[in-house]
């Protein structure tokens, strides 16, 4: 099964975290990984932060990629705890795969070190707009193999 990680595109300032937007250069990412990533991301389930940035990250990705289904996740906001989603992961049945997950750090970097390397000392650093791709045929801590990482600015 396939599970491709997004963090959100380059955000601007606000006076509440939630609300968030991304800024024109986020927006551009965004589109980026949408066309760069279409083959992936085609008939993928994608669960979504309900924060702005991520929700407006995945509305330009969605515009390149066609999206089996659209799902906002509570459990994939920034201060998310992995273990809980490494739970929810491995609760989602295989029809829903491959799922996409755009979302936040610091919860993506630690959730792919605890899916590959099954601990939170892993290095996995994930720029705006940064994509990793991992494979399992079981979602749990230590048993995910990082396929790909791949960063916005390193596209142009």
């Amino acid at each position: 099964m396939k599970l491709i990680i997004c963090r959100h595109g380059e955000a601007g300032a606000s006076f509440k975290d939630f609300e968030r937007c991304l800024t024109d250069q986020g927006i551009k990412d965004a589109c980026r990984i949408g066309q760069v990533f279409k083959s992936e991301l085609d008939g993928a389930t994608a669960y979504v932060s309900p924060y702005a940035r991520t929700q407006q990250t995945l509305l330009q990705i969605s515009e390149h990629a066609d999206l089996a289904d659209v799902r906002t996740q509570h459990r994939i906001t920034p201060d998310g705890n992995p273990a809980r989603v490494v739970d929810w992961l491995s609760s989602l049945p295989e029809s829903e795969f491959p799922v996409l997950l755009v979302s936040h750090q610091p919860l993506v970097g630690l959730l792919i070190s605890l899916l590959s390397d099954g601990n939170y000392l892993g290095y996995y650093p994930m720029a705006p707009a940064s994509v990793t791709v991992l494979e399992s045929d079981v979602w749990a801590a230590g048993l995910a193999q990082v396929v790909s990482q791949t960063h916005a600015y390193e596209l142009d």
